[in-house]
């Protein structure tokens, strides 16, 4: 199955920033929905699950939007901010029929929530955590902590606020990388998105773009057989979401990796009905 992560935070700040709040979040699903159909142009399969995160603006009429596309259910999970306001770590889960998740909010924190789904043999953890570097490692540490007591294979996946390039280095005041440190304690390790970044932001004073790998995925041990699926090969448009969004195809012991029929079809229903809508 395709598992798959988009932090669509900043979609209010560039170019929607004119746009209202229904607008927005319809202009959001838009972008959502061309993403699930190029996906399927690209690989030849639709996810199967898919995070959205800071959707706290739009996430009620964003999963009844969501719902309506053929094959496809959705769902909205509010997460507080400190003051109970929708925070940006709000959810949306949206996944394919045929699935039937076990969804539930796990963790001590309910301001950055991990999203557990137990689907098909598989656990995912959706995670949009906190966006300081100092920070990130300890909240990274405790999902993982939390995950690594499923009894099946079983994936982290979201915008870590962790640049790649940092895992491998030793963290402030030990001598091992955190990387090693995870591998060592829980023999979890991370997966790559295949993507030269999946973050940019451009600087007001200079316009420079610095773009940085923030969004991949942790896997247990026993996920044997993973590879990361870019939805949009070479993704760049940092102008209409500061994130790129993420794809891992995971194998699961006894899934057949052509698609019946049966799928096809209905996977030919879901790129027609998102054509019909532009």
């Amino acid at each position: 199955m395709i598992v798959a992560y988009w932090n669509t935070e900043r979609a209010s700040g560039l170019e929607s920033r004119n746009l209202g709040p229904q607008v927005r979040c319809l202009w959001c699903c838009e972008q959502l929905l061309r993403w699930v159909r190029d996906t399927y142009y690209a690989h030849q399969e639709l996810p199967s699950l898919i995070f959205l995160t800071e959707v706290s603006q739009g996430g009620g009429p964003m999963s009844a939007y969501l719902s309506s596309v053929p094959g496809y259910q959705a769902r909205y999970i509010p997460a507080g901010d400190r003051n109970n306001n929708p925070s940006p770590c709000s959810y949306i889960i949206m996944w394919r029929n045929t699935l039937n998740p076990e969804i539930e909010v796990v963790g001590a924190s309910q301001k950055r929530p991990v999203l557990r789904v137990r689907v098909h043999g598989l656990t995912v953890g959706g995670v949009h955590i906190i966006a300081n570097p100092s920070k990130a490692p300890d909240e990274i540490f405790g999902d993982i902590a939390e995950l690594h007591t499923e009894q099946r294979p079983t994936v982290l996946i979201g915008d870590m606020n962790y640049a790649w390039e940092q895992l491998d280095k030793a963290l402030p005041g030990r001598r091992e990388s955190f990387e090693d440190e995870i591998e060592e304690l829980f023999d979890w390790t991370p997966v790559h998105p295949r993507l030269q970044a999946t973050h940019g932001r451009r600087s007001r004073e200079t316009g420079e773009l610095r773009t940085q790998i923030l969004d991949y995925l942790w896997k247990s041990e026993d996920v044997t057989r993973i590879e990361a699926m870019p939805p949009i090969p070479g993704y760049n448009q940092w102008t209409q979401i500061d994130h790129a969004p993420i794809a891992y195809r995971i194998h699961l012991n006894g899934e057949d990796e052509v698609m019946s029929e049966e799928e096809e079809a209905m996977a030919r229903e879901v790129v027609a009905s998102i054509h019909a809508r532009r």
